[in-house]
This record gives structure tokens, C-alpha cells and sequence, in this order.
């Protein structure tokens, strides 16, 4: 008997139950289940929203390849003969003169830009370190007087904290009722105390936190000078460069990715093209008094100058033609409208 309850122990503990578990409510997966579904069709709808894109975006890549491989074949056939082949290096270089004339005038802007940026910081700087130096020492009064005021309330609330506690003897009722009011109207007057304190503190923090303000850019002034000293640079620059009549062809060749299908000129005279193309670029690129030319064109421009609106710093085109043909000693020989014919492609150089 002892021998078969021993086996029925051992076997009792030997088994083991495993709990299942619980099933969801049907109505729990049909939700979850619809919730997948619904992210599995998002996701495949952006996938092939996105192999549309790359496919798209491949074919445009193979049209733009084409026209290049295109370009390049019928460049390969211009320069296979002598004539053709000068047509088309004079074509470039008259591209790259328009290019060489833009440089400049970016690089004189530019370096006027950082001197305007350098005085106009320098002057920020000042005028605020000036500004907050200022407002510290009138904060720092302000919370030296809240210091002062708390300290006072608070000694005043420790004599009431100190009679209140000597009065504890039956016969001193009514001066405690007396204490109790003072000591609860001066509590009061702590925490306003407390609350001046803590708000002289937070406005002497606020101000030592903006005097790492930052430079917040040119000024309307000077983007509105530097845009005049932009125009008067590709105007100077034009007029420099009339005589040769480089600066018409140099439009032309810019308003075309290719040289023009006409005759081509003879070689010597494509030669000398390119000659005159060179002593052109030495020009521009060893003018000494284009600069003080220009800004004192734009200094001259700057009293007539109208702008559609307050905050535009390109002016009209209208004032600047007007200007121009006015400042310039024989306005009959500029032909050139900076503004509107984009003279040296200056819009890209102007500041908005």
C-alpha cells in the first residue's frame, strides 16, 4: 500500500500541467488582422508610388544623357573641320569671357559685402554689449534693492517669530492675537518680497543670456548699396569692353548651349577672334579703377533709385535705366538695360 501511494506521489509530481492560453476575443483579431492588412496595403502603395518615381526619374536621366552624347557628336563633327571647329572654340570663349566678367563682379561685391558685414558687426557688437551693460547695472540695482527689502522682511519676521514665542503666559492673550495678525500680514509681505527677489533674478539672467545675441545680417542699407555697386559694375564693365562689340556676341553665345548653324568664318578671322577674346579677359581681369568707377556710378545712382516697395533692395528697372543714361557722360553709346537684358547674368549676384 505505502509502496503504491509512493508511486502515485512520484508520478503526480513527475507530470506536469501546462496552462494554455487564453484565446482572444474574435472580435480582437479580426481588428488586429484588418490593422495589418491595412499596413501591408500602405506599405505596397508606397513602394510603387516610389518605383513610379525611380522610373520616371530614369528616364528623364537617359533623355538628358541622350541630348548630352547628342551634343557632344555634333560638337565631334564641328571641330572634325578647320572652319566649324574655330566657329565653335570662338563660341565657347565668348561663353567663357560673359563668365570671367561675372566672376569679377561677384568677387567686388563679395569683398565690399564682408567690409559692409565686418563695420556693420563691429557696430552691432558695440551697441549691444553697450545696450546690456546698461540694462545690467540697472537690473543689478533693481535686485540689490529686492536683496535688501527681502533681508529687512525676513529680520522683521524672525523679531515677530521671537516676541510671539515669548508670549506664551496666559495673562499675554491679546498681544499674541496681536503678534499672530502682524506675523501673518509680514508672511504675506515676504512672499511678495520673495517673489521681487526671484524676479529681479530671472531679468538679470535673461539679460547676461542676450548678450550672446547674434548678428542678424546686413542691413537693408547696405543689400540695397550693394546691389547699385553690382549694377555699376556690369555697367562700367560693358562700357570698357563697347569698342570691341565682344559683349553683344558674348549674350548671343550665352542665350545658346551651341554655336549658330551659319557659315562659318574664314580661320584667320576665327583666330583673331579668339585673339581679341583674350586681350578682352586680360582686360577685365587687370582693371585696377573698375571698382572706384563702379561705386562711385552707384553713389551717383543711389539719390535716384525707386523700389516698387519698402522692403525690395532690387531697384526698378525704369529708375536704373533712367539713372544710368543720366550719370553717363555720353548716353547715347549705352545700349545696354543691366536690369532687364541681365547684363552679366548680375541678378544672380544681387541680395535679396
Amino acid at each position: 500500500m505505502l509502496i503504491r501511494y509512493a508511486n502515485l506521489v512520484n508520478s503526480l509530481l513527475r507530470s506536469r500541467v501546462v496552462l494554455a492560453r487564453p484565446e482572444e476575443p474574435d472580435d480582437t483579431r479580426v481588428l488586429r488582422l484588418f490593422r495589418n492588412r491595412a499596413e501591408l496595403k500602405k506599405a505596397f502603395g508606397d513602394a510603387q508610388d516610389e518605383i513610379h518615381r525611380l522610373k520616371d526619374r530614369a528616364k528623364l536621366q537617359e533623355a538628358a544623357t541622350s541630348r548630352v552624347q547628342e551634343q557632344l557628336a555634333a560638337l565631334e563633327g564641328r571641330l572634325g573641320s578647320p572652319a566649324p571647329g574655330i566657329q565653335a572654340i570662338v563660341h565657347y570663349q565668348l561663353r567663357d569671357l560673359w563668365a570671367a566678367g561675372h566672376a569679377l563682379i561677384g568677387s567686388m561685391v563679395r569683398e565690399l559685402a564682408q567690409q559692409r558685414e565686418d563695420r556693420e558687426r563691429r557696430q552691432f557688437t558695440a551697441e549691444l554689449n553697450r545696450q546690456v551693460f546698461e540694462r545690467q547695472q540697472s537690473a543689478k540695482r533693481t535686485l540689490a534693492a529686492a536683496e535688501h527689502s527681502s533681508a529687512d522682511v525676513r529680520a522683521k519676521l524672525a523679531a515677530l517669530q521671537s516676541a510671539l514665542a515669548a508670549a506664551d503666559s496666559w495673562w499675554q492673550y491679546f498681544r499674541r492675537k496681536d503678534l499672530q495678525r502682524r506675523r501673518h500680514a509680514m508672511l504675506a509681505e515676504s512672499r511678495a518680497a520673495e517673489d521681487t527677489l526671484e524676479q529681479a533674478r530671472l531679468e538679470l539672467q535673461q539679460i547676461e543670456d542676450e548678450s550672446g545675441a547674434k548678428f542678424p545680417g546686413l542691413s537693408m542699407e547696405s543689400r540695397r548699396a550693394l546691389n547699385l555697386c553690382a549694377i555699376g559694375f556690369a555697367q562700367i564693365l560693358a562700357l570698357r569692353l563697347a569698342p570691341t562689340g565682344l559683349v553683344a556676341r558674348a549674350a548671343d553665345a550665352m542665350s545658346r548651349s551651341e554655336p549658330r548653324d551659319e557659315v562659318a568664318p574664314e580661320v584667320p578671322a576665327g583666330v583673331a577672334a579668339m585673339l581679341e577674346i583674350a586681350r578682352a579677359k586680360a582686360m577685365i581681369r587687370g582693371g585696377t579703377t573698375l571698382g572706384v568707377d563702379a561705386r562711385r556710378l552707384a553713389e551717383h545712382m543711389r539719390e535716384s533709385m525707386r523700389y516698387y516697395t519698402n522692403a525690395d533692395t532690387t531697384p526698378s528697372e525704369d529708375s536704373v535705366q533712367a539713372s544710368l543714361q543720366g550719370a553717363l557722360s555720353k548716353p547715347g553709346s549705352m545700349t545696354w538695360d543691366v536690369l532687364r537684358q541681365d547684363l552679366w547674368s548680375v541678378s544672380d549676384l544681387l541680395y535679396s
